[in-house]
């Protein structure tokens, strides 16, 4: 069925995508929305139950419920932050509580108190239309992000090279993907350009939905040329024509700024293949920030995980080959090209070679994006740089909730490189970090998980789906006088674990771990042995 659908929504992704057609109707409200999709059943050939099951899948769009106008940040950092009370006293001004929605991480984890209304994200600084807190950005020395440029033309110069030198380049710099799985892109780029077909993608995932992260926002509203020559050297490697932006709803500012960069692109004429950007807008769905469920996304289908094999790069958007990577890793191409693979891997460590965007939260006393060296003691990032926390804390989450709990008599022994976060029992994923305050209950940090993955899970596979409302429901439950059972919480874990199809579910023990194994004399009382 999913094979029948891609090949209709192939048919629009022309001048639009099928998504992007199906989110404006959803959003316009001028006529029922049963009749607005069925005519539109009928022209694509798709039937009105995949289209509202495509829709209904979204927060913001609403197929049923009265349109909420206005959305209550509820990532981590907004929670931990004590700043969500204003928020929702800024919303009740304007809103009832019936229009007001919750929303996963809106990007501004270096203040806290965001929220969403009418199109516009803010928070506690600003309002709607007016400049929101700017993001913080600390650079390394001889910063591969934020070099200065001599012109635009002299940016994009550095993709016109032959397809074998690109890869070449790529493939001595040994640059890992920045989404967090830390995957070769070299591997990547390779297997794509190997695959035999006329129509080819790149995909860029800017859905960055990790609370505590906002390295990518910064990139696409600050540095978005160096995004883009990244994806047209990665299309000159390997033969793509057309290119995609998957940009999260929850970032309409970082959607302008790459319009704007697009439309200078072709101005400027930069190219003379015929290279196509396309901006789509996300509608509010953290599993879109799988490269598999985007892909589902863009396509209009029901965003859920696919199964692999196979893999992109052999069969991606609308069942081609494509590249997917996200907005740091395209970023960072334009420097290696530019200065030779080998000055990017003389950076670093071994394994881990150039520069990371590190994202620091509100918790910290100088929040912000900080450029590190792979390798940086995470310790002397914290206290050195960022000057400490800006409360008494007692543990750190990394790399979003499907990331990892580090307590504070850990920080000192980790490098902030994959391996060495991987041989203690963590995981840098994204680098997103948000500080945990001494005072906060970590039973009530186990539910938040809990809820944050039940309300996102795309609900295709059924450890996932039931096992994170399951979990969910038992720690909801669990008190001194009625304590979950310790063997019962480990064998869900296990079955999340070894039972899901992707990172949400299956990622989800390691920071639930995590939390038990460091702070099990404070949760004694909820668990029984």
């Amino acid at each position: 069925m999913s094979k029948n659908l891609r090949a209709l929504s192939a048919r629009f992704a022309k001048n639009k995508t099928l998504f992007q057609t199906l989110t404006e109707i959803v959003e316009n409200r001028e006529a029922p929305l049963e009749r607005k999709l069925t005519a539109f059943a009928d022209e694509s050939l798709i039937s009105p139950a995949a289209l509202l099951g495509s829709a209904s899948f979204y927060d913001f769009l609403y197929t049923q419920q009265t349109p909420k106008r206005a959305h209550l940040c509820n990532g981590t950092s907004c929670q931990l932050s004590g700043r969500q009370a204003e928020a929702r006293a800024i919303l009740a001004q304007r809103y009832t509580p019936e229009e007001i929605g919750q929303a996963a991480c809106l990007g501004h984890c270096y203040h806290g108190g965001a929220y969403w209304q009418e199109g516009h994200t803010c928070d506690t600084t600003s309002g709607p239309g007016e400049k929101a807190s700017a993001i913080p950005f600390f650079p390394a020395t001889n910063s591969i992000f934020n070099a200065p440029l001599a012109s635009l033309d002299a940016l994009y110069q550095t993709t016109r090279l032959a397809a074998d030198r690109i890869c070449d380049e790529l493939t001595a710099s040994r640059l890992r993907g920045r989404g967090g799985a830390g995957f070769p892109f070299a591997t990547k780029l390779a297997s794509c350009a190997q695959a035999d077909a006329a129509q080819k993608y790149i995909v860029c995932n800017a859905d960055e939905g990790d609370p505590g992260a906002f390295s990518d926002r910064y990139l696409l509203e600050h540095q978005p040329h160096r995004v883009l020559a990244g994806m047209l050297a990665a299309a000159e490697a390997t033969g793509a024509n057309t290119g995609y932006l998957y940009i999260r709803a929850e970032y309409p500012q970082a959607q302008q700024c790459m319009a704007a960069a697009i439309s200078e692109f072709e101005a400027n004429g930069v190219t003379e293949n015929g290279f196509q950007f396309h901006i789509v807008r996300g509608a509010g769905a953290y599993i879109c920030g799988e490269e598999s469920a985007l892909l589902n996304s863009i396509e209009g289908l029901r965003p859920e995980v696919r199964l692999r094999p196979p893999y992109p790069a052999q069969a991606g958007l609308f069942g081609q080959p494509t590249l997917v990577s996200n907005v740091e890793t395209f970023a960072a191409i334009p420097w290696i090209l530019q200065h030779g693979g080998a000055a990017f891997a003389a950076r670093g460590t071994d394994l881990a070679t150039g520069t990371k965007l590190v994202c620091l939260d509100a918790g910290f006393k100088q929040p912000g994006v900080y450029e590190v060296e792979m390798g940086t003691a995470l310790i002397q990032l914290i206290e050195e740089r960022a000057g400490g926390f800006r409360q008494p804390a007692k543990a750190v989450q990394v790399g979003g909730p499907l990331g990892s709990i580090v307590p504070l008599e850990r920080l000192a022994g980790l490098q902030l490189d994959f391996e060495s976060f991987a041989q203690a029992g963590f995981l840098l994923g994204h680098a997103g970090i948000v500080a945990i305050p001494r005072t906060f209950p970590m039973i009530d940090l186990l539910r938040h998980l809990f809820s944050y993955m039940a309300d996102e899970s795309c609900g295709k596979c059924l450890p996932c789906r039931l096992g994170t409302e399951k979990g969910q429901h038992l720690l909801q439950q669990a008190s001194a006088a009625t304590p979950l059972s310790r063997q019962l919480f480990d064998e869900l874990l296990e079955t999340l674990e070894l039972g899901s199809l992707c990172a949400l579910g299956g990622g989800l023990p390691l920071p639930v771990r995590n939390i038990l194994d460091y702070f099990g004399e404070e949760l004694e009382e909820y668990f029984q042995p």
